[in-house]
């Protein structure tokens, strides 16, 4: 959400509270409340309604809890305390504590405390010993329950607003990062392993040189098809998973294994696995060739594939292999990755050794073969719901948001016709005038929940809901309570522009003349206004949070989806650098190689050792890209950093010239960076940003600052002060300071 979206938010919820502070004090004029009474009320209502937005304000809910519950608790003595001169009209600002209520306090025993305000409502009017009607207690008691639940609603659309805003960044390093860590798995199950592949088979070829002139050809020139596969692979990891079979890689390993002299014996029935089993299964057999190839001295091999009672069962074992730990699921690389794959469809890997056999088992349901393949993976990532108890906004997905807004149409709709059968006596009157309600409820829900796709059908909508408003002065006479809510707020939906606030101010001028036009008094007169304005934009504002909270639930995974594609180009590129150039020059060198067997074995063999070298740096490159993929580092900060701002609209101008570093302040200056692009997201509305290295300092500034120029303590905030700290163990300072609305803060090493 951009700033001015907060500002408006709050503008909207300054202005509702505002009105029904008004409504009260009409409330308790009209009943006849003066002098130092009425200056004693209206100052409890100023303690009441600052509290009230003291409490929805961002931050609110960081407060400690013993300021939370001091504030509220002298928020109810405000609220209770004029029932003791006031009279009937006492609580008309018990709405405002119901409201901050359901925003103070956490967890569920804010729906116990919130209707209990009701209920003290209801006590503390039958204590004043006032002839009460029955209605008028039920009208008082609802009215504030309603009031509390939509002040909430209402109030909360700036913290959502702003909370919203704030998490972003969190949304788009989340899935940044699980785009890493799938690319590092991948690095290591699919193209590590044809490294390894090839590696083995060229340094078979060159052993077999120049006794077994024949075998070594044909293992070059294996070895020049999974040259190609590898390139393949090396070409889709940042696009996706690469596409795997099992029945595919169980001929692979039958051939690896027998070009390494390896008895096997593959029973892998021909059952048939599809989707995601079958991916998995496949990468789980690959690893378990490549552990065979490589950390063993295996002389036999078995691998057996099974389905029993709904369960798929994949089994790799080989002997060659010194006493080891019962289980090594946790150990490595590779069996970690096996493990969280398997996790994904509901598996589990176990991994043992008996004397000198290794055992690699896996296992999953069969139940879900049929799942595609997931090219995203996001199990781990929280687009796909809100993190719980962090906020306003994590008490707001689009289901309790529809909830809450449908009661508070059903509880405006409710109020209006206690109005009617309260102020009316003629049943036919009062049956007329809750028939034309009836329509206008039903033409309003469509309107708020936007299920009318068209302008036509919204104008049609607006146009029936306000001849239902407007009918029933043709036997009442006079303006009915609320009529023009409703209508105010099909206005506020339905015209775009400018011109919804004129028709908007013209609506609420019209019921303002037809109520002095009917007699009625000054303080009806001005309740009605008001009320019609203050259901119109509290109806309006329901609907827009409605809408908001489903937008950004959509848009969130849109944003993450834009860095996530940003990374994955960046790594393709420094991919392509490190895997398809070498494997490009490998198969290369591989033809030439062959070429040269029958003319000249001698260069053959210079070339397989030329071959042989550039494979063995790229096996180190791979594991060396994939560990940083893994771990956090500075220039991959960097990089994500500048896709991580780009996508939330804000320029970034990077120059960078620090030379090498050391791990240590490798990892503290990319904490550093992680750190400010937070803040820069969180506490500012930054639209450019600078990120400058040099000569042993890095500086990192943005604009968007509302704060006196003129330099910032760091050492008692949490993320800097963190940071503080951790660059004083490795010698370094740090510093923050504001510049002409230019937050700088700046590393020294």
């Amino acid at each position: 959400m951009e700033p001015r979206t907060r500002r408006v938010a709050w503008a909207v919820t300054a202005a509702v509270a505002v009105g029904y502070a008004t409504n009260s004090v009409i409330a308790v004029v009209a009943g006849g409340l003066r002098g130092a009474g009425l200056l004693a009320f209206l100052g409890c209502l100023a303690v009441v309604v600052s509290l009230q937005l003291a409490h929805y304000s961002q931050g609110a809910l960081g407060w400690p809890a013993r300021v939370r519950f001091l504030t509220l608790a002298l928020q109810a003595v405000a609220t209770f305390a004029p029932a003791a001169w006031v009279g009937p009209q006492f609580g008309a600002a018990a709405g405002f504590l119901a409201g901050s209520t359901l925003v103070v306090i956490k967890g569920g025993v804010r729906w116990v405390l919130y209707p209990a305000v009701g209920a003290a409502v209801l006590v503390a009017a039958l204590l004043q010993g006032q002839p009460w009607e029955p209605l008028n207690l039920i009208y008082a008691v609802h009215f504030t329950l309603l009031t509390g639940l939509m002040l909430y609603a209402v109030g909360s659309l700036s913290t959502i607003a702003a909370e919203l805003h704030d998490s972003r960044t969190d949304l788009v390093r989340m899935a940044v990062v699980q785009e890493r860590l799938r690319v590092a798995r991948d690095l290591h199950d699919l193209v590590g392993h044809d490294l390894s592949a090839i590696t083995l088979r060229y340094e078979l070829a060159y052993r077999l040189l120049p006794a077994a002139r024949a075998r070594a050809l044909e293992e070059m020139r294996h070895a020049l098809d999974v040259v190609r596969q590898a390139t393949v692979g090396a070409q889709s990891v940042t696009g996706g998973y690469g596409k795997m079979s099992l029945a595919k890689e169980r001929t692979d390993a039958a051939a690896t294994l027998s070009a390494a002299q390896i008895e096997a014996g593959i029973r892998i029935p021909d059952v048939t696995l599809t989707g995601r089993l079958d991916e998995v299964m496949a990468i789980v057999l690959r690893e378990g060739i490549t552990n065979v190839l490589r950390h063993s001295k295996a002389q036999h091999c078995d691998v057996e594939l099974a389905v029993e009672n709904g369960t798929v069962r994949l089994h790799v074992a080989n002997d060659g292999v010194d006493a080891v730990h019962a289980d090594l699921t946790d150990r490595g690389d590779g069996l970690g990755n096996l493990t969280a794959r398997l996790a994904e469809i509901g598996g589990r890997l176990t991994a043992r050794g008996e004397g000198h056999w290794f055992h690699l088992t896996a296992e999953a349901p069969l139940r879900h073969q049929s799942a595609p393949p997931d090219r995203h993976p996001q199990d781990a990532s929280p687009r796909g719901g809100w993190r719980q108890g962090a906020g306003v906004a994590d008490r707001w997905g689009p289901r309790t948001a529809a909830w809450i807004v449908a009661v508070v149409l059903a509880g405006y709709a409710l109020a209006i016709l206690l109005n009617i059968v309260w102020t009316y006596q003629g049943t036919a009157d009062v049956l007329g005038a809750a028939a034309c309600l009836a329509v206008m409820l039903a033409m309003q829900v469509p309107l708020t929940f936007g299920m009318l796709r068209t302008p036509r059908a919204r104008w049609a909508a607006l146009v029936v809901e306000a001849a239902a408003a407007f009918l029933p002065l043709a036997w009442l006479h006079v303006p009915w309570g609320g009529m023009g809510g409703f209508v105010a707020a099909g206005v506020l939906l339905v015209v775009s522009g400018r011109a919804r606030w004129i028709l908007y101010a013209a609506l609420g001028a019209a019921v303002l003349t037809l109520a002095v036009l009917a007699g009625t008094s000054i303080s009806m007169v001005a309740w009605l206004t008001i009320s019609t304005l203050l259901t119109g934009l509290v109806v309006y504002a329901v609907s827009w949070l409605l809408i908001m909270v489903a937008e950004t639930h959509a848009a969130r995974g849109e944003l993450a989806d834009a860095a996530v594609e940003r990374e994955r180009l960046r790594m393709a590129r420094e991919l392509n650098e490190v895997l398809v150039d070498g494997l490009s020059q490998v198969a290369l060198k591989g033809v030439l190689a062959c070429r040269l067997m029958s003319t000249s074995p001698s260069r053959a063999h210079t070339e397989l050792e030329r071959i042989l070298d550039s494979l063995r740096r790229m096996l180190a490159d791979v594991r060396h890209v994939a560990s940083d993929y893994r771990n956090i580092s500075f220039t991959g900060e960097v990089d994500s950093a500048q896709a991580i701002l780009t996508a939330a609209g804000i320029e970034v101008r990077a120059d960078l010239r620090l030379g090498a570093l050391d791990d240590r302040t490798d990892t503290v200056l990319a904490t550093m960076l992680r750190e400010a692009v937070t803040n820069i997201l969180r506490h500012s509305t930054a639209r450019h940003c600078v990120i400058e290295g040099a000569d042993g300092r890095l500086t990192i500034a943005n604009d968007g600052v509302d704060l006196p120029s003129g330099p910032r303590t760091v050492h008692n905030q949490h993320g800097l002060g963190d940071l503080e700290r951790r660059l004083d163990g490795v010698g370094g300072q740090l510093e923050a300071r504001v510049e002409d609305g230019w937050f700088k803060v700046t590393a020294r090493l």
